[in-house]
């Protein structure tokens, strides 16, 4: 007998949902259990064979394909579709979008991330909101480092910038916001 291990991101009223308004994973695997995603979420998913969701954010799908084989969202298996960001050219580390410093071009990681403190000059994150990134993210960044948190217009598929702006400001101090092309640019400095 094979068994696939499930996971399926729920929002408080038990409702199938993306990553960055889950509040448990419930986890199938001949057993059910629950696990609690209410503050950092990325640091509690385990291994898992499939996830399933529901509007999945671009950026979140590109880092929880390092925690399955499979994303399900609603119905359909999830696809990543490559997006030109504002800020692609930035030479940073990239969470949750294809790019970064040119030796890790191409390495996908996990949290926490496999890098040391203050190793990092920018950061971009894309797309994923959970605190335990954004406490890594603030982890690797050398003092008065700058993060741009590029976060899709609710218009296009994306989320309200003033949840990114909460998150973001959590850790670090919040300089710029702007949008550009449908893109809210959230950028914080890293004080201490």
């Amino acid at each position: 007998m094979i068994l696939v291990k499930i996971g399926y991101l729920s929002d408080a009223k038990g409702n199938l949902t993306n990553l960055v308004n889950a509040t448990r994973l419930e986890i199938i695997d001949g057993t059910k259990e629950t696990i609690s995603l209410a503050y950092g979420k990325i640091s509690e998913i385990p291994r898992l064979d499939v996830i399933i969701g529901r509007k999945f954010l671009q950026g979140e799908i590109l880092f929880l394909k390092n925690y399955a084989d499979f994303l399900i969202d609603d119905d359909h298996l999830v696809k990543y579709d490559l997006i030109d960001l504002p800020l692609y050219k930035e030479k940073a580390i990239y969470v949750g979008a294809f790019g970064g410093l040119a030796s890790f071009k191409d390495v996908a990681f996990t949290y926490p991330f496999p890098f040391r403190d203050s190793s990092f000059n920018s950061a971009v994150i894309f797309e994923i909101l959970d605190l335990d990134i954004i406490r890594e993210t603030h982890r690797v960044l050398k003092v008065r480092s700058k993060v741009y948190m590029i976060l899709r217009d609710e218009i296009f598929g994306g989320i309200d910038p003033i949840y990114g702006i909460k998150r973001l400001a959590s850790k670090f101090k919040i300089s710029t916001i702007k949008e550009k092309n449908g893109y809210w640019i959230i950028e914080g400095i890293k004080i201490k």
